[in-house]
């Protein structure tokens, strides 16, 4: 995450109480414009190559996709 392009956090936590208060997680928190624009840049570089995933093009996604996703459920909220 990059705020006002000087404040960088970038890590394995999320933003919620799992990851907060749960999980054994970090992030690295830095201070450097330098680093900032580094970490958009990146980020603008990774939407280049990104897909956009509709809803339609999700729910026609193969039968054993859906069927596989079915074993997720008894540990969905670990995940």
């Amino acid at each position: 995450m990059v705020v006002d392009s000087v404040w960088a956090t970038v890590g394995s936590a999320n933003l919620d109480y799992r990851s907060l208060a749960i999980n054994e997680e970090i992030n690295l928190v830095v201070y450097d414009a330098g680093f900032a624009a580094q970490l958009e840049k990146t980020f603008q570089d990774d939407l280049r190559h990104a897909k956009r995933l509709t809803y339609e093009a999700w729910n026609s996604r193969p039968l054993i996709d859906k069927i596989l996703e079915l074993f997720s459920i008894p540990i969905k909220e670990q995940l």
